[in-house]
């Protein structure tokens, strides 16, 4: 990556096999710990203090939703990138009203994943 730094990337999600996906497309570009649920997420997001959490909409106990706004009320600072496997303009206006930078459906386009992340690092 051209000798610059890893970002550090946080991604939460309760399905484990996506959550290695988007680690293996990942890895190259940045530093990466995963998450299995949002509990697990509050203390990785204190203890790797992410630049980025790429975060599932739906999931059980503390959702997507919930976190979000969460996390930017706690760490405004972090970008949140937004993701569900049924994305509507409805949950994507909510997420986006919540703090979310971006959403993306799943499957997730990688390449644009990275460019979008690109984006929103570049000062």
């Amino acid at each position: 990556m051209d000798g610059k730094p890893k970002y550090k990337l946080l991604v939460v999600d309760d399905d484990e096999k996506h959550c290695q996906v988007a680690k293996r497309c990942l890895e190259d570009y940045c530093e990466i710990e995963i998450a299995l649920g949002g509990e697990e997420a509050i203390s990785q997001i204190y203890n790797f203090n992410p630049a980025v959490v790429l975060l599932d909409v739906k999931m059980p106990r503390l959702t997507g939703d919930e976190l979000v706004k969460m996390i930017k009320a706690w760490k405004p600072e972090i970008y949140v990138i937004m993701v569900s496997a049924h994305l509507t303009p409805e949950i994507e206006r909510d997420c986006m009203q919540n703090g979310a930078s971006y959403c993306f459906g799943k499957p997730i386009d990688f390449d644009l994943l990275q460019e979008t992340i690109q984006k929103l690092l570049t000062p």
